[in-house]
């Protein structure tokens, strides 16, 4: 009944077809391919010699059909957003797709809307059955030819690489493409405009620098920025995706990727997925390498590692209290230590050192030894205990208080595992009624609740 039906629609579309729409796809522009406007030009040509009425024309320039589907498609989806059309005319079949899922997809959605496809290289009408029949046989050869590009592809890749040219692609930071000095094709070397930041972000961050750190060091420096990337001015130049890819890059050790360009949006990319040599060494070439191999193993992992609020991206940290931000410094490294979570709870870490302490008894520790210690202390018009008691449940204006009687607060290294230890805190309080920090703004403690 299927059959007969598909046939009966068909029949039905052979004698209806007056008004049709052009659709036209290109890839990449090169000699061998036809362009937009020929394709275009011969679906013109072939509606009018069948005497259709052009009422619309839709165009998908530099898209694949390998990587798109139809439906992903600007021009495809606005071609079946409208409607008054009996016919779609293409160049090739291939023009629309090069998987037969996808061909058939597509010629679904066309008969839901009552219409047909008619290719005009292509010797077939999808007006008729026996047209329809021979698109989709097109359809698997067309498949098996974009399998077999995509082999050859890899293959001429994997041959460059193994000779040790570049295969092309984006160029990474810090490297260009030179004229290849021992046969033909190009190489890659050591850009000396650029290849010593490079090197500064490898060894900051091998020091335990925070990925967002580095990025605004190099924003503030004035790094220049990675190929031809257009920059705002409301947005920073370098930002953590940028540094991110920069430390996860093999050429940082002279190894090349086996498969080296962008891979699809949200992917991670394996950074030991390298050219090996027949027993499966990394095949490395010390005058591309910044850093050695062992490092950029040690680097890896520090990245896999890290947990620390500012290596994620912004929209995946976890709030916590402010009461101790840029409060706490490292006793070994001097650095204040920043705020965020470790299996849910909240902890101070070092950027540096790595060490942590949690807040979960630290905070009502450090509030317990204010209030006890100094909270009769003058502040303001008012004393700390009761400034305290008015901002009780905010957590920055507790923090402001507590600065004004803290001299400094340093976290010693503990035992790993081991509970709230009152022996890793070192803490001074300022001296009694000093007057330089015996209030804040003009006195009133109801100022921080404004």
């Amino acid at each position: 009944m299927a059959v007969v039906g598909s046939a009966l629609l068909s029949m039905n579309l052979m004698k209806q077809v007056c008004r049709c729409v052009l659709y036209a796809r290109l890839s990449v522009t090169k000699e061998e391919s036809v362009s937009i406007a020929r394709q275009l030009q011969s679906c013109r040509s072939y509606a009018q010699a069948r005497g259709w009425e052009v009422v619309g024309e839709f165009v998908d320039d530099g898209v694949s059909a390998t990587a798109n589907r139809p439906e992903e498609r600007k021009g495809w989806a606005a071609l079946l957003a409208t409607g008054g059309f009996d016919a779609v005319v293409i160049w090739k079949v291939d023009r629309l797709a090069r998987r037969v899922l996808d061909f058939l997809h597509a010629d679904e959605a066309l008969q839901r809307r009552g219409a047909g496809l008619v290719a005009v290289e292509d010797p077939i009408d999808m007006t008729s059955p026996q047209g329809r029949a021979f698109a989709v046989m097109l359809a698997v050869f067309g498949e098996m030819e974009a399998e077999a590009m995509r082999a050859r592809v890899r293959a001429a890749r994997s041959a460059l690489l193994k000779v040790g040219r570049w295969p092309g692609g984006g160029i990474p930071f810090g490297y260009l493409s030179v004229a290849n000095p021992d046969g033909p094709g190009r190489v890659l070397a050591k850009d000396a405009e650029r290849i010593h930041w490079l090197a500064e972000v490898a060894a900051m961050a091998l020091c335990g620098e925070a990925v967002n750190a580095i990025a605004r060091w190099l924003t503030t420096e004035g790094a220049p920025v990675p190929g031809e990337r257009k920059v705002s001015q409301s947005d920073p130049i370098w930002n953590r995706q940028t540094v991110y890819g920069l430390l996860r890059n093999p050429i940082l050790a002279g190894m090349r990727p086996h498969n080296p360009g962008r891979g699809r949006q949200g992917a991670r990319v394996d950074p030991f997925s390298v050219v090996r040599d027949d027993v499966g060494v990394p095949v490395i070439d010390e005058s591309l390498a910044v850093i050695t191999l062992d490092e950029f193993t040690q680097l890896q992992q520090l990245l896999d590692s890290r947990d620390l609020p500012q290596a994620r991206k912004h929209g995946e940290r976890v709030t916590t209290s402010p009461f101790l931000s840029c409060v706490a410094r490292c006793d070994d490294c001097d650095v204040f230590l920043c705020r965020g979570t470790n299996q849910g709870r909240p902890v101070l870490s070092c950027p540096q050192c790595r060490q942590t302490i949690g807040r979960t008894a630290l905070d009502p520790y450090l509030a317990e030894r204010l209030l006890t210690e100094r909270g009769g202390e003058p502040l303001g018009d008012s004393t700390v205990r009761d400034c305290w008691n008015v901002v009780k449940y905010n957590e920055s204006a507790k923090r402001d208080i507590l600065l004004t009687q803290l001299d400094f607060l340093y976290i010693r290294r503990g035992v790993v595992g081991r509970y709230f230890d009152e022996e890793r805190i070192i803490l001074a309080w300022r001296r009694s009624a000093d007057p330089a920090h015996s209030g804040i703004g003009d006195g009133n403690c109801h100022t921080w609740l404004e």
